[in-house]
């Protein structure tokens, strides 16, 4: 049953990330400095390289799936952030690609079967049916939140520490209660998928991305609470930082 749980989950996760990567280019709210045709094209590119991907999936070596899926999901996040009207923050050049690494670890200690060395393979739960099944629900649960999230954020999300020109501070859906519902929702699902996975390899993928989405969460807030001041400053007394807060609600 955990297999069958894991395989459904790994197609679950795939289909998230197309979404994700390419969905940039289908608005045109988000990508404004590129034509419509350019964008048809370059998504039409992305679906041909997944396309060849996953009909590949089980001739490949996990590991050079990994990289060239890792490569695919960098080029697609390259083209669906917008170039113009962009405040930096001083990212240092590295960091994105460290940032890519990260997911790829995270990844690959999941579904592939190769990194389940030593104690990295061994349980740490019940072998009992209801718990991959809770698992299940979890991981559903946070794609779910992520994707709430992201739709609702709308074209002022970036896959970069940024501020776009007319960046808006937003507070209402998931983000009246979490000030990174994103990274909450991603972060759920993996703790979910891990539990349907029950070995070590799961919780530390979960405590890699973890520690992953908590600095970069904590880059990000240095800048908004620079740019929005006292009204970040109520944010943060009424939303939680990755956990939902109920605190102060109207």
């Amino acid at each position: 049953m955990r297999e069958l749980l894991l395989r459904i989950l790994g197609y679950a996760w795939m289909a998230f990330g197309v979404y994700w990567a390419s969905s940039g280019l289908l608005r045109s709210s988000s990508t404004a400095d590129q034509s419509k045709g350019s964008r048809r094209l370059r998504f039409i590119l992305l679906a041909a390289g997944f396309l060849v991907l996953f009909l590949a999936r089980h001739k490949m070596p996990p590991f050079e799936l990994i990289v060239f899926g890792l490569v695919w999901v960098a080029v697609a996040l390259r083209w669906a952030v917008p170039t113009k009207g962009i405040q930096t923050t001083g990212e240092f050049p590295l960091y994105r690609l460290l940032r890519l690494g990260v997911l790829a670890t995270t990844f690959a200690l999941l579904f592939w079967d190769g990194t389940a060395v030593g104690i990295l393979g061994g349980r740490f739960a019940p072998q009992i049916p209801a718990v991959a099944v809770i698992g299940f629900a979890l991981t559903l649960a946070g794609l779910a939140i992520a994707l709430w999230a992201r739709i609702h954020l709308g074209q002022n999300w970036s896959d970069k520490v940024i501020l776009s020109e007319g960046h808006q501070l937003i507070r209402s859906g998931p983000y009246a209660y979490m000030r990174h519902p994103i990274y909450s929702g991603v972060l759920l699902g993996v703790l979910g998928t891990s539990v349907v996975l029950d070995q070590w390899r799961g919780l530390l993928a979960f405590a890699i991305l973890l520690a992953n989405y908590s600095i970069k969460a904590r880059k990000e807030e240095q800048i908004l609470a620079m740019h929005f001041g006292d009204e970040f400053r109520e944010h943060l007394t009424s939303a939680g930082f990755l956990l939902p807060s109920f605190r102060n609600r109207k």
